[in-house]
């Protein structure tokens, strides 16, 4: 049985092997890499920041005391407050469930 399985799948295997050998050489190649044209419009070049993005950077490293899931406003808290009440609900459904199972 495992003769026959190994000859039914061979190539498949030998294949997989020498793929794992080309694969670091095609990650080297740039073929893979989107060419200027393709990139988004706009976008700013290595290293440097858009004005939104240093406003929301100042905003999240602020020294506020409030951890960093609450830093984004009234938005972030509610849905904050919205995954905890749907996970304490998942959570006793879960539960409900499984003694209901016990008990019957």
């Amino acid at each position: 049985m495992q003769r026959i399985f190994y000859s039914k799948f061979r190539p498949i295997l030998c294949d997989i092997t020498k793929w794992g050998a080309i694969a670091p050489m095609l990650a080297e190649t740039r073929s893979f890499q989107a060419s200027p044209d393709l990139r988004q419009k706009g976008a700013v070049g290595p290293g440097k920041l858009t004005p939104k993005m240093a406003k929301l950077q100042q905003q999240f490293q602020a020294d506020n005391d409030k951890p960093v899931f609450l830093k984004g406003g009234s938005m972030d808290s509610i849905l904050y407050r919205l995954t905890l009440v749907l996970c304490v609900l998942g959570t006793l459904g879960d539960l409900w469930l499984f003694f209901g199972y016990i008990v019957a």
